[in-house]
């Protein structure tokens, strides 16, 4: 029973720091599950997000519930889910009444632009710390850089990036003929 109590409350909190907010619930992940609980990995972090943007629904929500999975089973995933949006949701209940006739002074704008740059150096920070994580080679580094490329060139919809270096991933695995040593395979133990 102390371990689930543990386990509502560290998603609870990530829930009430983050306010579902996907650029800072990063991260908070990475402080709550990693550094203070040891938990999960980074590895499994990046998978959390990197899955999350695939499927349907909001995207803190489905890593939550990705990371949630890992660590306790189906319904360690769905009870961090809960846990998780109970805390933003009892958050807006609470200002929802207030919010219009706060939004007039002068001194709550301010403050929301302040937190706009907050949200913005978060974003920064575990931008940085995904790229360590995954920007090991040249050959990901030249993925990373054409996407981003394409991403500002031609505002493609990032599904087709995703897919895109899927298909170049593939054909690196699998028509190229590299040493096994030298395949990237993140989180896939296909070759032995």
């Amino acid at each position: 029973m102390k371990k689930i109590l543990k386990f509502v409350y560290i998603f609870f909190m990530i829930g009430l720091e983050s306010l579902g907010n996907m650029s800072a619930v990063m991260v908070i992940l990475e402080e709550n599950l990693i550094k203070k609980n040891k938990l999960v990995e980074e590895e499994d972090i990046i998978d959390a997000v990197t899955l999350s943007r695939i499927g349907p629904g909001a995207i803190t929500a489905n890593a939550v519930a990705y990371l949630g999975n890992k660590i306790a089973g189906f319904w360690g995933g769905v009870l961090a889910t809960i846990c998780y949006t109970i805390a933003p949701l009892m958050v807006m209940v609470a200002i929802y009444g207030f919010l219009e006739k706060a939004l007039k002074f002068s001194f709550v704008q301010s403050a929301l632009k302040g937190c706009l740059i907050y949200i913005c150096i978060i974003f920064l920070k575990s931008t940085i710390e995904m790229g360590k994580g995954v920007l090991k080679n040249k050959f990901c580094i030249a993925i990373y850089l054409i996407a981003v490329l394409i991403e500002l060139i031609f505002k493609v919809s990032c599904i087709w990036i995703v897919a895109g270096a899927l298909i170049i991933g593939i054909i690196k695995v699998f028509f190229l003929k590299k040493k096994k040593s030298q395949l990237y395979l993140p989180y896939i133990d296909i070759i032995k």
